[in-house]
């Protein structure tokens, strides 16, 4: 069983008063913690670093984040992905996110960190 010590989150949210707190949460509990801004720079990262785990808005200005996943997953299938967004129950293509076989868990905002962080280390241990 690895050590959940510096494993590699790649962070893709636009909304600053969300990931602020966010990535220094992650980065408190010892995780290496990159942030995204949006989606086509996330993939990027994640051809260039390759995480252990990325958390992702789904509502981003440009590519979407649905579309992020579709691309990660297709090439990193290990890669483990949770969804955070204001918008599961508003919209149906991101309601749909729940059946994507590529992602472990699906929160809404608000989030409680302390779940998420519980979250995390059960789909990284």
């Amino acid at each position: 069983k690895m050590s959940l010590l510096y494993k590699k989150l790649l962070v893709i949210e636009d909304d600053d008063l969300f990931s602020t707190p966010l990535v220094r949460f992650l980065t408190q509990n010892h995780f290496q913690v990159n942030l995204a801004k949006e989606a086509d720079f996330g993939v990027e990262l994640q051809e260039n670093i390759n995480f252990d785990l990325i958390i992702t808005d789904l509502q981003l200005d440009g590519t979407s984040g649905k579309e992020a996943i579709n691309r990660i997953a297709k090439k990193y299938p290990e890669t483990k992905i949770i969804v955070i967004s204001g918008y599961i129950g508003v919209k149906k293509e991101f309601s749909d996110i729940k059946n994507n076989p590529y992602v472990c868990a699906v929160f809404e905002k608000p989030v409680d960190f302390t779940t998420l962080l519980e979250t995390i280390k059960a789909n990284l241990s």
